[in-house]
């Protein structure tokens, strides 16, 4: 495992992480750190650019392309 394989394979799982810890509650309720107006127009994309980066990272690993 080269440490493409292991960047892209951390930041996949932060990005899982991220949107686990963004899921409402059983009440349909956000957390309490998106409740305010501009979490709904940063956190999305945010967790978009973690999850591609991780996404590209794994499979420039996974093909053996250098930087």
């Amino acid at each position: 495992m080269n440490s493409a394989e292991l960047i892209g394979g951390v930041m996949v799982a932060v990005g899982a992480v991220l949107i686990f810890i963004a899921l409402p509650d059983r009440n349909p309720e956000s957390p309490r750190f998106l409740r305010f107006a501009a979490a709904t127009v940063l956190y999305p994309p945010l967790v978009l650019v973690v999850m591609a980066g991780g996404a590209a990272e794994l499979v420039m690993g996974l093909l053996g392309i250098a930087h």
